[in-house]
């Protein structure tokens, strides 16, 4: 693994078999900045190693890679995967052209690039016709043996707690679910959300601001979530913009009922396959909150544990293994 930091809260994690490779990165910028400054670095490790084949797991991996292979002139397979939606909604035509033209140099690099649905292949189709045909739709590996196994553990806490689980930030815009949650001020809850993130302030902030502010708990990041989902009522993802996010998986697998936005095409897909309530249009205050009343009251879609089987660790990790194996025996 090639990382520009070797420590972070899921440091731990790793299986000690696996070498970590630290670039160094300038703490003080943002990440997609502290990625451009190691592109050097990156480049410098392709020509040291030249390793048959290079994956980039994420959007904000996939330009540094693929402006590392073209400075090292690096010959091997490169897979790139798409996690979350290439253009934002906010953005300006300036920069949505600019962007559009980023990534389809980079993907252009690539021999497969690797999708989480099928919703996916509308976007990169726009960047360009050409590349749909490399592209392959894959699980992602979001969920432990443990989730399963536990689902039948489920014990919902009194008063009921409002879960939401991410980054504190724009994307997962957990303002909307605090306003939702507020119009049901005259019921029995908690709102829980688990993450680190730039906007904590600001949430506290707006949830003393509704009359809410005791009901609100921000427990900052949670290494082992599996409890959370068990004592929830509900999971809410509240985003704005998703590629196929692991804790709403993560949820169902642990029994939990879910609830969402319309925040990527691939998340549509699932809920409508798993049989799961319709998702709610992104940034519709009133949709949300009807969607958690009937939560407190028992009545969201359940959905089988078993829905979440391909997304199992070992077997997402033998299919990623399966498919660059065939493309390394094809190079």
């Amino acid at each position: 693994m090639i990382v520009l930091e070797d420590r972070g809260p899921i440091r731990e994690l790793l299986n000690e078999e696996v070498t970590v490779r630290a670039l160094g990165s300038a703490p003080d910028i943002p990440r997609g900045d502290r990625m451009k400054a190691a592109i050097p670095a990156i480049a410098d490790y392709l020509r040291a190693h030249s390793p048959k084949l290079f994956h980039a797991p994420g959007n904000h991996t996939i330009r540094a890679a693929a402006k590392a292979i073209a400075e090292a002139d690096y010959r091997g397979v490169f897979v790139p995967k798409i996690t979350n939606p290439l253009f934002k909604r906010s953005a300006t035509w300036r920069r949505s052209r600019k962007r559009k033209r980023s990534y389809r140099e980079a993907l252009g690099r690539a021999d497969t690039i690797l999708l989480l649905s099928e919703g996916d292949l509308k976007q990169v189709s726009a960047l360009d016709a050409k590349l749909a045909a490399r592209t392959c739709v894959i699980h992602n590996p979001y969920v432990s043996d443990q989730m399963a196994l536990r689902s039948i553990e489920r014990n919902p806490a009194v008063p009921p707690v409002i879960l939401s689980v991410g980054r504190l930030s724009e994307q997962k815009n957990h303002g909307l679910l605090l306003r939702a949650a507020a119009r049901l001020r005259d019921r029995p809850w908690r709102l829980r959300i688990c993450g680190t993130g730039p906007d904590g302030d600001s949430l506290r902030a707006l949830a003393d601001e509704l009359g809410i502010g005791s009901r609100l708990e921000l427990p900052g990041f949670i290494a082992d979530p599996v409890p959370e989902y068990l004592s929830a009522t509900v999971m809410v993802l509240s985003s704005r913009w998703e590629g196929l996010p692991a804790t709403l998986l993560e949820a169902i697998a642990c029994g939990c009922p879910v609830l969402s936005t319309a925040s990527s095409r691939g998340l549509v897909e699932l809920l409508r396959y798993a049989g799961g309530r319709k998702p709610v249009a992104v940034d519709n205050e009133a949709g949300l909150s009807r969607g958690i009343a009937d939560a407190l009251d028992g009545k969201l879609p359940s959905i089988s544990p078993a829905f979440t089987f391909p997304y199992g660790i070992e077997a997402s990790c033998d299919e990623h293994a399966l498919l660059f194996a065939g493309l390394l025996q094809a190079r």
